[in-house]
């Protein structure tokens, strides 16, 4: 089940160097610059904090990612030597994951796993392991497991994949 997730990470490793601008096509069309940002693994102490709040086992996919980086910000904007940081994909780290979750009052076993252009928060059901993104209160299941959405986002060029066109 991790297959998805181990390529995702080694595609982050061999494309994506941290705090290095790649050139990227954006959803409009235009070349921008983008970076990605990767935090220090997760201690097991973290994870045994994630699994006791919301009482569960978390997906493995989730896991592995999580023990290679506790958080990233993926292909965000890099302009004039900063990064745009309500750009890209934000995955929280997990102390971020629980206060994000208890501030937005998600149901028993949703974390906020993330947040993407400042406006959609990324949620994944720790049981079900399926993700779903919120919009100002609307929730979109996406059928797809963490590990399949951030291969989808990685590959979409940085766009809302899951909204039609």
């Amino acid at each position: 089940m991790t297959e998805v997730i181990n390529k995702v990470l080694k595609n982050l490793e061999n494309n994506y160097k941290p705090n290095a601008s790649v050139e990227l096509e954006s959803a409009d069309g235009e070349i921008c610059n983008v970076v990605c940002e990767y935090n220090l693994p997760a201690t097991k102490e973290d994870l045994e904090s994630l699994e006791k709040y919301v009482d569960a086992t978390i997906p493995e996919d989730y896991k592995v990612f999580l023990n290679a980086y506790n958080g990233a910000r993926l292909l965000a904007t890099y302009e004039e030597s900063m990064i745009i940081t309500s750009e890209g994909l934000e995955l929280f780290d997990v102390a971020n994951a629980i206060d994000n979750s208890r501030n937005l009052d998600f149901e028993a076993k949703d974390i906020a796993v993330g947040i993407f252009l400042d406006d959609y928060w990324i949620v994944l059901n720790a049981t079900e392991n399926i993700i779903s993104v919120w919009e100002y209160g609307e929730k979109t299941d996406l059928n797809l497991r963490f590990e399949q959405f951030v291969d989808r986002f990685m590959n979409s060029g940085r766009r809302a994949f899951w909204q039609a066109n």
